[in-house]
């Protein structure tokens, strides 16, 4: 049973082959020590599997009931859900709720926001498709996106190129977007969204940049109940601060077919598909590079060494991150391309052969990215300027430059898919 009355780090459920769930760990179960060190957040838990990947055996500390209990596991990765709880927000006489809209928890820390709470707000209305056919039909996984100044806007999929936008085009939804809006004004759109049981997409409601999801107001509407990666109680918690971009579905999302397999829509893989070359072919948008010119300007940055002697130790790190969850991103997106390619070759039989060579040049992109990255530092550290320098970028140079004439590959042979004609 999951405990309520307790606070800190408690174990809400398991990956599939999770190796705690294999070592006896129940959910219920709350995450105490990692290698006798106590356990204060995910994020020094990230920090601790960093800090002990070379160790052969871990023990954990779990606190069962009023037991405490000891396993050994392998170092890395432990295949849970893990909530760090709060205690959950008192419910008042007139709180409006949309009831059983589920938690966002993060699996492998690369799901995007956006696209995770879609997904919750699709399996609200029983909408059955998934997460990663979603991202694509975005054309999210084809976009390479960059401004010069390393922003956080960079990975956003309603930035620069809009494809949350094209997201619900394709599939026919309706929906609006509201964002430069007093509070009063973004407060009253969705309050009306909610009464009419329809949940809102936000961004910022905790002032990370993120998305979530607004499941209903209280205090005569000055709480906000919300679900979002900064949960951090069971039940819906209260958002710090009101969003700074709203999307409603002005009617209840729903899509074409009976399911979201791809056999339905394969219109939609089509249209997402002439996305993709065009995200290819683009240079710029809203502000933002696409494509091979995204790739080019990427490398300028990382060549200008000017800009890195001048940046603060803070700034040095914060750009220095941004440029790891590029690599990061953009490699698991070629995978996500791969494996969409290589999954509608049944579909799309008069175009195989074309769609095995996509499907070929985006997993060998993903594992050019992934080669380099290895050696991008992840988290912050004293001596990060001599780790993240000049010989170091270099070579992230070298794997961009591979990308682009791949990129060039995939250019003409999207052209030539026969599915187009």
């Amino acid at each position: 049973m999951i405990n309520q009355k307790l606070e800190g780090l408690q174990i809400i459920g398991f990956y599939e082959n999770s190796q705690l769930l294999e070592s006896g760990v129940e959910v219920g179960d709350w995450l105490i020590e990692y290698n006798g060190e106590l356990i204060e957040s995910k994020e020094q838990l990230t920090e601790l599997k960093l800090r002990y990947q070379g160790t052969v055996n871990i023990i954990i500390k779990i606190k069962r009931d009023d037991t405490d209990e000891y396993f050994q596991i392998w170092p890395g990765e432990l295949g849970v859900y893990l909530a760090e709880v709060e205690k959950s927000p008192e419910i008042k006489k007139d709180a409006v709720r949309i009831e059983n809209v589920k938690r966002l928890e993060k699996k492998t820390g690369l799901e995007n926001t956006f696209f995770s709470s879609v997904k919750k707000i699709f399996d609200h209305f029983e909408i059955d498709i998934d997460y990663h056919v979603l991202l694509c039909l975005s054309g999210y996984p084809y976009r390479v996106q960059f401004r010069e100044d390393f922003s956080l806007d960079i990975f956003d999929p309603t930035e620069g190129y809009d494809c949350a936008s094209f997201l619900f085009k394709n599939l026919g939804l309706k929906w609006e977007t509201h964002k430069n809006k007093t509070e009063k004004s973004i407060k009253k759109i969705i309050f009306k969204s909610i009464d009419n049981c329809i949940p809102v997409l936000a961004r910022n409601l905790y002032g990370k940049g993120e998305w979530g999801i607004i499941t209903g107001y209280q205090n005569n509407g000055d709480e906000l109940f919300c679900r979002s990666f900064s949960d951090k109680t069971l039940d819906y918690s209260i958002a710090p601060n009101t969003p700074s971009k709203v999307i409603i579905f002005t009617e209840a999302p729903s899509l074409p077919g009976e399911s979201g397999d791809i056999k339905d829509i394969m219109d939609q893989i089509v249209a997402a598909l002439h996305v993709a070359e065009e995200l290819l072919n683009a240079d710029e948008v809203n502000g933002y590079y696409l494509g091979n010119m995204a790739l080019q300007k990427w490398q300028e940055a990382l060549d200008n060494h000017v800009f890195y002697e001048n940046l603060s130790d803070d700034e040095y790190d914060r750009v220095c991150k941004i440029n790891c969850q590029l690599f990061d991103r953009y490699s698991y997106n070629c995978q996500l391309a791969s494996g969409l390619f290589s999954d509608i070759i049944r579909i799309f039989e008069e175009s195989k052969e074309h769609l095995k060579r996509l499907s070929k040049f985006y997993k060998a992109e993903s594992k050019v990215l992934g080669d380099c990255q290895r050696f991008i530092p992840k988290n912050s550290d004293e001596n990060l300027k001599q780790y993240w320098n000049k010989k170091s970028r270099s070579n992230e140079i070298v794997a961009l430059i591979k990308i682009q004439k791949k990129n060039r590959e995939i250019m003409s042979i999207m052209e030539k898919l026969p599915l187009f004609k």
